[in-house]
């Protein structure tokens, strides 16, 4: 098959495909600057015999940090994740919107006891996920990593 393009047309595809592009680095980046700036704090997950995992992760502790969440984000390192702070125990209804990683939901009592664990949640999704139960804080790791870890339903998170 052949295209038949004037070099008009080409500087035109080309200057789009150019612009296009710049646009979705700078959102990345943009993206990442702004998670940089935000608090952060080391947790680790206890289960029951013992065993910890730690995590860096990144609060979001406002509407406004909640609502962006790891949006726009396109990786995770493997220790990394965002929790999800509330000010007192509610429902939490989460969803992908502009997320375009896979990630595991782990939802998080007052007790600080993981009660609901969503694996593997679909980028771009608008399907709601809900905590089903009141929880004060909902940990976004990379997807799949809650199975990979072992980390079950009753386990702890501990702050450091």
């Amino acid at each position: 098959m052949q295209i038949d393009m004037s070099s008009t047309q080409l500087r035109k595809l080309l200057m789009f495909i150019l612009i296009t592009f710049s646009i979705a680095i700078k959102a990345d980046n943009y993206a990442l600057q702004e998670l940089e700036s935000w608090e952060k704090n080391t947790i680790k997950i206890s289960n029951s015999s013992g065993h910890f995992h730690k995590f860096e992760v990144y609060i979001a502790d406002s509407n406004s940090k909640r609502k962006k969440g790891l949006m726009y984000i396109e990786s995770l390192p493997s220790n990394h994740g965002m929790l999800f702070k509330f000010d007192t125990p509610r429902i939490a209804s989460m969803w992908m919107k502009n997320t375009y990683i896979s990630l595991d939901l782990l939802f998080i009592d007052k007790n600080q006891t993981i009660i609901k664990i969503h694996n593997d949640a679909k980028p771009l999704n608008l399907k709601s996920i809900s905590s089903k139960l009141k929880v004060k804080w909902v940990l976004e790791v990379n997807g799949g990593l809650a199975e990979e870890l072992e980390i079950k339903l009753g386990d702890k998170i501990i702050f450091l």
